[in-house]
């Protein structure tokens, strides 16, 4: 039977690889460090994160196998977070969900990972500008 990771291990493991996916797709063209840091900043947000999801699920571009991880992700269990407080737990909740979408893919189906990330508006170019507005635009909304 294999060892199982603790749930914070799983926590960690999914930020990370989602992090490393969109620094990935915001490396080109190449920007300045302040410019770079703003529009990946702009897509960690829970809010731009839980936009990006309900854009997946409204387009029906899930499997059932990945509705399966996302509601894992749901059920990680956190403590009170700053971040929590700021946008609500359902927000949160949906936010973690697609962190540990994409930190599954990153480890199980990179080819996978890359056509979500292409779905989301991640690629180089002027592609991720849409993703910058609708994360501006929601930002503004509350």
């Amino acid at each position: 039977m294999a060892a199982k990771c603790p749930k914070s291990s799983e926590t960690s493991i999914s930020v990370q690889c989602c992090s490393a996916s969109i620094h990935w797709h915001f490396l080109f063209p190449a920007l300045s460090i302040e410019e770079y840091n703003d529009r990946v900043t702009a897509v960690v947000r829970c809010e731009a994160q839980d936009t990006l999801l309900q854009k997946l699920l409204e387009d029906d571009y899930l499997s059932a196998q990945e509705r399966d991880v996302l509601r894992w992700g749901k059920n990680v269990g956190t403590s009170k977070t700053r971040t929590r407080r700021r946008v609500g737990t359902a927000v949160y909740n949906r936010a973690s969900s697609l962190e540990t979408l994409i930190g599954y893919l990153y480890l199980t189906n990179v080819n996978r990972l890359e056509k979500v990330m292409v779905k989301l508006g991640f690629s180089t170019g002027v592609s991720t500008q849409m993703i910058l507005e609708q994360a501006i635009s929601q930002l503004t909304a509350t």
